[in-house]
């Protein structure tokens, strides 16, 4: 875990601005990270969108145990209503550092189409596993909720955080560092993902885009062909072999990315890009 809140927050803001730059996380949608000083608090923007977002200024604390803010913003600070996804698995979830939420328009036909979404290739198929789960908000209205699709309430954070488990680990109500799933895909709204750090989070919501790309190519390709041959995806071996591979890659790409917008101009970090320790 990073000891140090100010390389934290450089890598905060640098997560938002690689969220930008490969359109994951545009005007909306958001990344937060644990406090590495107070595991009881987390750190995630406001009003700021990713790509302008450039100090400390730019972010608020909420407490995990209820979302309640550290300390007192005034309304044009613009708070996300949907601070709950990431106050709800990172209170689930002690092991968890980084959440990110994504409307992403690749990913989110698989939640709404009937089609599974799967691991396709071996940079992404480790993290998303056999089987990706979908949120469906709508088994936990009430007749007095704006049914908005946004996890907007305590308790949708907390029924969103549930998905990311099997069934048989909510039944048990097993208290669990880590979730079960890496991946939750929200009906009719995008997608969230976890991580141990930060990077990682942030590896898993870029691949994330980039799988729905390559399965829906396979799916029109595969339905071009004047014989349907099926669709080979990565088999349970195969995604447990390659989520050990994957564990190791997201420093590699984190370097890369961090120099994409470093260069940028759109992009501006006042605490400087931080740098991450590199795994072999």
């Amino acid at each position: 875990m990073l000891a140090n809140l100010t390389q934290t927050l450089s890598l905060l803001i640098t997560a938002n601005h690689i969220l930008d730059y490969y359109a994951v996380v545009t005007g909306y949608g958001h990344v937060s990270v644990r406090n590495p000083l107070n595991n009881g608090t987390f750190f995630m923007t406001g009003n700021p969108p990713p790509a302008l977002v450039r100090s400390p200024g730019d972010f608020f604390e909420f407490y995990v145990e209820d979302g309640s803010p550290v300390n007192e913003y005034s309304s044009k600070h613009g708070i996300t209503s949907e601070l709950y996804i990431h106050q709800g698995l990172l209170k689930r979830f002690p092991g968890l550092q980084s959440a990110v939420h994504s409307h992403s328009r690749s990913v989110i036909p698989f939640g709404i189409g009937g089609v599974p979404f799967q691991p396709t290739y071996h940079l992404s198929g480790g993290f998303i596993g056999e089987e990706v789960p979908v949120f469906e908000i709508a088994d936990y209205y009430t007749s007095n909720d704006s049914q908005d699709l946004l996890v907007n309430k305590l308790r949708f954070g907390e029924a969103l955080a549930n998905t990311f488990l099997t069934p048989a680990h909510n039944a048990s109500a097993a208290a669990l560092l880590e979730p079960d799933h890496n991946l939750v895909l929200q009906r009719g709204h995008g997608f969230t993902t976890v991580g141990t750090s930060l990077p990682e989070a942030v590896y898993r919501a870029v691949y994330t885009t980039w799988n729905a790309d390559v399965q829906a190519s396979a799916i029109d390709i595969n339905d071009a062909t004047a014989v349907n041959r099926g669709i080979r995806y990565l088999s349970q071996r195969e995604v447990a072999d390659t989520l050990t591979l994957e564990n190791g890659a997201f420093g590699k790409e984190w370097l890369v990315w961090a120099a994409q917008v470093e260069v940028n101009p759109l992009y501006k970090n006042d605490l400087g890009y931080a740098s991450i320790a590199q795994s072999t």
